[in-house]
């Protein structure tokens, strides 16, 4: 019998959703939007905040931009957008060259693919209080330019499975609809729900620290993909937010979900998780929360893989720690672990230790929000005839022109898991973004 539903996990979702319109203070006027869930770049319940973030810092390598023009004619047309309609919107770009010194005999050895993302909220309810409630639309496109996109280049043609550029390969066709839910509540209300067609992996063991479009790139480096993830689906998701400390996230949603549809919810097949975040050792703000996720999925309807999901019904957990090891926050330090049983996740095993030192070069330098990354990286696959893999990745992001940023990146990879013929390979990288 299939135990299709976590106990644990449905009760804090549930009571999430019971609790949603009693436990807010209703009269809080221009209260922040914080998102409860996580704080990953990529979910669309961030990405307008980060967008106009990135906006407003303008230090930069080059002080003129070429896009200064395009920038500002979107910034005043968003500006115009918002007070009409109470609608905001946003837009990344994400461009990434990749190029490996060693693959497997008769591949290609160098890619590039661009990540784009439309990202829309319409603010409907109690707009401006904790309680507001605002619809989300996410729209992503990914296209190549003839060549192989590094995320193939690291699982294919290397027979990587940690992976060399997560998030860079095209699709076919060129754009979906990734994300599309109603979002009410935050930090200050006390709770939050999101329900709808959702992102699993942009929720649970996040960190702002990272995510391939602006820290590491290896699939293993940014994502816990020992953690049995289904696709983008439908699902739904509540929190509660105790104190600035401590909150606690369930989450359920179909395990034959699929980013290119609507997947397949009268099949009966869940993924629940539960997840308790605290921060530890709180100092400046700057480190996100640590996190422990619990998790089940009950497998996909034909055993087939779909993201980090094999197919096979199982259960997992993944522990986060994160930590400033500075006192003015600018260097963190964040240990990752993680294991799955029944075979049911991409890895058996996971082990990740990163660090960050932002503003390198100090204040004084004149460059805004530069950044240099360290990433360790060991997994043990669950497929068979594969064996442990490791990953070194270092690299430097600076912002080239004012909302243009460049990452210069290397990743040395030890014994692909399942290229048993070559014992290295050199990964050379570079990777410019914008936003408007």
């Amino acid at each position: 019998m299939k135990t299709s539903i976590s106990f644990i996990a449905l009760v804090g979702l549930l009571y999430c959703f019971t609790t949603a319109t009693t436990s807010a203070e209703e009269d809080q006027e221009n209260a922040s939007q914080d998102n409860v869930f996580g704080s990953d770049p990529q979910d669309p319940s961030n990405m307008l905040n980060h967008i106009k973030q990135r906006r407003a810092q303008v230090d930069s390598l080059f002080s003129v931009s070429p896009l200064k023009g395009l920038h500002d004619t979107t910034d005043t047309a968003k500006n115009n957008i918002y007070k009409a309609t109470s609608i905001k919107v946003g837009l990344t770009f994400n461009h990434l060259f990749q190029g490996l010194t060693d693959v497997l005999p008769g591949r290609d050895n160098w890619g590039t693919t661009t990540d784009a993302d439309f990202v829309a909220s319409w603010e409907i309810l109690n707009q401006g209080k904790p309680t507001q409630g605002q619809v989300y639309f996410h729209l992503e496109g990914r296209w190549n330019y003839g060549t192989t996109g590094p995320q193939t280049l690291g699982f294919s043609n290397l027979g990587s499975q940690i992976g060399t550029g997560n998030a860079f390969e095209e699709y076919i066709p060129v754009a979906l609809i990734r994300n599309l839910y109603w979002e009410q509540g935050s930090s200050e209300a006390g709770w939050a729900y999101r329900i709808g067609k959702i992102t699993t992996d942009s929720i649970l063991g996040t960190s702002k620290h990272i995510t391939p479009v602006t820290t590491f790139l290896p699939n293993a480096g940014t994502g816990f993909f020992v953690d049995g993830f289904p696709d983008s689906g439908f699902g739904a998701v509540g929190a509660l937010y105790f104190n600035d400390r401590f909150k606690v996230i369930g989450l359920i949603s179909d395990a034959n979900a699929n980013r290119y549809d609507w997947g397949d919810l009268g099949v009966g097949d869940f993924y629940t998780a539960l997840e308790l975040a605290a921060k530890i050792f709180p100092g400046t703000g700057t480190a996100d929360f640590s996190k422990l996720s619990i998790w089940h999925t009950d497998g996909t309807e034909n055993g087939a893989p779909i993201n980090a999901n094999t197919g096979k019904e199982g259960w997992g957990y993944s522990v986060k720690h994160e930590q400033e090891l500075s006192d003015d926050g600018r260097a963190i330090g964040i240990l990752r672990w993680g294991q799955s049983f029944n075979e049911s996740a991409l890895y058996k095993y996971q082990a990740g230790a990163n660090f960050l030192l932002y503003d390198p070069l100090g204040k004084p330098s004149g460059i805004q929000d530069d950044l240099v990354g360290l990433g360790l990286n060991w997994v043990e696959p669950t497929v068979a005839g594969s064996h442990d893999e490791y990953n070194v990745e270092v690299f430097y992001r600076f912002p080239l022109f004012p909302g243009v940023d460049t990452t210069l990146s290397y990743q040395s990879v030890f014994h692909p898991a399942l290229a048993p013929s070559i014992d290295h390979s050199s990964v050379f990288s570079l990777r410019l973004r914008s936003v408007f």
